[in-house]
């Protein structure tokens, strides 16, 4: 069967790949490095990978960036992030060696990379509590009021993850780290092992995001089992650090991001046009569904633009990919099934709206192998379901979502699909939903079903 790559969402070049790592800007281009092992399509001794881009569309694939080679990361570079350091690329990653986790540094011109000789710059000795040595990793560097920052994550003695904050004592020498404060732990017994922390400020509000495993799904509260990614909403106080969050509006301080069935490790980057753009591995580990005979495997979701909506974060594809816009075909389904007459579905930005109490249902695909979009007009849900996909839709085939708003009684999405996924921003980007899938390339036809809906479809030319 003929799986073709992604047309506008990076994919790795070749092996395996998950979590983004240092994606930042450096020498006018964005770059991405992401967890990557080479040597096949299964999870490996990490390296880093790189790619870089100026439109979000087009990826150039660059030299691999770490390799695990030195004592202090023989057995993997794992996630960690990136800074511009004064003209210098500055990347923080957790090296592993003998099953310890610890923060190790490297820096480059955006092309080559070379770790330091004081590595690791930060371990046990600095941490005055005990923990679990194994779990100590992707740290996050940023700067605050002129001092460099690297914010970790770690899982306590009990278990319960926990996110620890460290200082650069001297800018002269970036192996002399002080440990700060923790300023975020799991308190609610809801949540395990954090992973990935990010942090931004984003108007007047201080926006952290981390990965917490091991959670129990609560559909009502927007979570589902196993790892999710979720985001504070507060202020870090940059005298004392303490982090004060925010309820939200599922009643507790962190809320999902993404409600689909492949979002994980997001990480952020700001631009110097103000915004602040996340990226995130567009799979999941509890159902990995790339055909085994692929000579690649890993995708990211394409990049979002992060506004705040009173205490909700919003998420809206970077505007870079309306440039792909070529043709505007418009259709409406005032009852029944209506086929829509497009050359293929496998790459096109749709804007929907969907009357007051109507139900929609959209189908991707063909004969033996398609998958569904549904929204429930009653229950005011949104169903994916990649059943009747290549290998039956993987270990986890179906989620649903429930949308926070309608606006008028009415439901607005926009959908953006490239060949092996759909992502979803519905009511504005106040709910995003992101799944992956596989099916032949001939079968993908779209057909749309609903009491009344316009549909304005962009075909996308790359």
């Amino acid at each position: 069967m003929d799986f073709s790559r992604p047309l506008f969402h990076f994919s790795c070049p070749i092996g395996w790949c998950n979590d983004p790592n240092g994606f930042s800007f450096f020498k006018n281009r964005v770059h991405l490095f992401y967890q990557w092992h080479p040597y096949s399509t299964k999870w490996g001794p990490m390296h880093w990978g790189h790619a870089t881009t100026t439109d979000f569309v087009h990826w150039k694939t660059e030299p691999g960036a770490l390799t695990p080679d030195s004592p202090f990361d023989m057995d993997g570079c794992f996630s960690g992030t990136a800074l511009d350091l004064d003209g210098i690329h500055m990347l923080c990653y957790t090296g592993v060696s003998k099953n310890i986790q610890h923060q190790c540094l490297a820096f480059g011109d955006g092309l080559e990379y070379k770790k330091i000789d004081s590595n690791p710059v930060v371990d046990k000795r600095n941490i005055p509590f005990e923990y679990q040595t194994q779990d100590f990793r992707d740290p996050k560097i940023f700067k605050m009021d002129g001092s460099l920052y690297m914010l970790c994550v770690l899982k306590k003695m009990d278990g319960a993850g926990a996110m620890v904050l460290f200082k650069n004592v001297s800018r002269e020498d970036f192996s002399d780290w002080r440990f700060v404060k923790t300023i975020a732990e799991s308190k609610d017994g809801k949540t395990k092992m954090w992973e990935c922390p990010d942090f931004f400020r984003q108007g007047t509000k201080d926006v952290l995001i981390f990965s917490p495993q091991g959670m129990e799904e609560d559909f009502e509260k927007g979570f589902h089992d196993g790892n999710n990614s979720v985001y504070m909403l507060g202020e870090l106080d940059s005298k004392t650090f303490d982090f004060s969050p925010e309820q939200l509006s599922n009643g507790m301080d962190y809320a999902q991001i993404d409600f689909g069935l492949d979002f994980y490790a997001p990480e952020t980057c700001t631009l110097p046009d103000g915004r602040t753009l996340m990226v995130a591995w567009m799979s999941s580990w509890e159902s990995p569904v790339t055909p085994e005979n692929l000579p690649w495997c890993g995708m990211m979701v394409f990049p979002r633009e992060l506004p705040l909506n009173g205490n909700r974060l919003v998420q809206n594809p970077a505007r870079e990919i309306l440039s792909l816009r070529k043709k505007r075909l418009t259709f409406l389904v005032d009852g029944g099934k209506k086929k829509i007459d497009v050359p293929d579905a496998q790459h096109f930005d749709a804007e929907i709206k969907i009357g007051t109490g109507k139900n929609l249902s959209l189908k991707i695909g063909d004969g033996n192998f398609f998958v569904s979009l549904d929204y429930c007009a009653e229950k005011n849900i949104l169903t994916f379901d990649r059943s009747h996909s290549i290998n039956g839709g993987g270990k986890i085939k179906k989620r649903s979502a429930k949308l926070f708003s309608v606006d008028g009684g009415q439901v607005f999405l926009r959908i953006l699909v490239d060949t092996n996924s759909i992502e979803v921003f519905a009511n504005g980007g106040e709910v995003s939903f992101t799944n992956a899938f596989f099916i032949p390339a001939v079968s993908k036809n779209l057909s749309i079903e609903s009491g009344g809906a316009s549909i304005d479809y962009y075909e996308l030319e790359i």
